[in-house]
């Protein structure tokens, strides 16, 4: 258990029941939401690589994919030697 947490529940200890049931529901809410959002981030990098997938194409046959690399970086930034 951190530091912090060990504060909050001797601070917990301190309080009435009925207070406790309110920190349980914001606690409850919290860990919903943490949740909620967690699985909102998966599904938009699922999302964004399905539309990555959907870019998939074929290359013609004999397409040199380090010439056309080292030809795209010549033009870019001049000679690569």
């Amino acid at each position: 258990m951190t530091a912090i947490q060990q504060q909050a529940v001797q601070l917990i200890y301190q309080l009435p029941d009925e207070k406790i049931k309110a920190i349980i529901t914001l606690a409850v809410d919290e860990l919903r939401l943490m949740d909620f959002q967690e699985q909102e981030q998966i599904t938009k990098k699922q999302s964004a690589f399905a539309r990555l997938e959907q870019l998939h194409f074929d290359l013609p046959d004999g397409f040199d994919t380090d010439a056309e690399l080292m030809s795209a970086l010549e033009e870019k930034y001049g000679t690569t030697d």
